[in-house]
């Protein structure tokens, strides 16, 4: 009979018909033995003895009440049944070493899941290669990246919508949980389009500044209201990011004060110029965000190492 002649039931509808627990030996044997077409093969492949491999078999057919498998003196041939349901036991016993493996993670000190938020105040080439090493060496770990603003940081992790945030520090925080890191101090640097008015001059003053616009961040605050990062100035524009605010300021809708791994290459090709003023460069601290009562795990560490050692480019 062609094994694809009738449709037979999935495994997973066998164990719910019968309501039956499939032992992991149990699968690994009927796939040994399928797959080799011998219990003494089957045996020799699992390390196992002969009479082991044949009562997991016999166990699995009479939990299931079907034959998998032929009989005729010491060879054994594949029914359809056990053809049809090999997808369904590979699935099963990659759970099940999934399971352990995840476990064995947790005992090891590596997170199973990391949420992460973190701010655009370093390029996105960089973080795309952070996390491209991290799921290398730690690859079974589940990694959520969420993109916030600066100021949005903290509140993310007080929440618990997220385990550890990382950014520059621009808030006074009023939660006496949550430690604050410093991994490094960066540096924001005012610039404009070499085609801005303030490019021209020979030394900007504050009075310079208001009359022109600024290209500002734009967070959610404690009261849920969308606010600018600014005081005392209705002239600006207010972007969520700071990607989205370097590309603004190339297309010369205002001035604007920016993290230097953002702007380096832009300044060094010509498309932004640094303002000369008396405080032409400001010095905000990168930081980590976590609950001070949660202890680290290894792949956080492994990425606060990489963020360190990227970091001292620009200290």
């Amino acid at each position: 009979m062609s094994r694809l002649a009738t449709k037979k039931p999935s495994l997973e509808n066998l164990l719910y018909e019968h309501q039956i627990t499939m032992r992991p030996i149990q699968a690994e044997a009927f796939l040994a033995v399928l797959e080799s077409g011998s219990i003494i093969d089957a045996a020799r492949r699992l390390n196992r003895s002969r009479t082991t491999i044949s009562a997991a078999i016999s166990a699995l057919e009479d939990d299931l009440n079907a034959e998998l498998f032929e009989r005729s003196g010491k060879s054994v041939h594949p029914t359809d049944l056990a053809w049809s349901i090999q997808p369904d036991c590979m699935r099963f016993l990659h759970t099940y070493r999934q399971i352990l493996a995840r476990c064995e993670l947790e005992r090891g000190g590596i997170e199973t899941t990391l949420r992460l938020a973190r701010d655009d105040s370093l390029p996105e080439a960089f973080w795309l290669e952070a996390m491209r090493s991290l799921k290398q060496r730690f690859p079974l770990t589940g990694i959520s990246v969420y993109l916030a603003p600066p100021q949005e940081l903290p509140a993310l992790v007080s929440s618990q919508t997220v385990d550890i945030a990382y950014g520059l520090d621009l808030n006074k925080h009023t939660d006496n949980r949550i430690a604050v890191a410093s991994l490094a101090g960066l540096r924001l640097i005012m610039v404009a389009s070499t085609q801005h008015p303030l490019s021209r001059l020979p030394e900007v003053t504050p009075e310079d500044l208001v009359t022109q616009t600024q290209v500002t961040l734009a967070f959610v605050d404690a009261d849920e209201q969308l606010v600018p990062d600014i005081l005392n100035s209705s002239n600006y524009l207010a972007l969520t990011q700071y990607e989205l605010i370097r590309d603004a300021v190339m297309e010369n809708a205002g001035w604007a004060w920016l993290p230097q791994p953002l702007v380096d290459p832009a300044v060094q090709s010509g498309q932004l110029k640094v303002l000369k003023t008396a405080n032409t460069l400001l010095w905000k601290e990168f930081c980590g965000f976590h609950f001070s009562t949660e202890c680290k795990g290894q792949v956080t560490l492994r990425l606060e190492e990489i963020l360190a050692n990227y970091l001292t480019r620009f200290s």
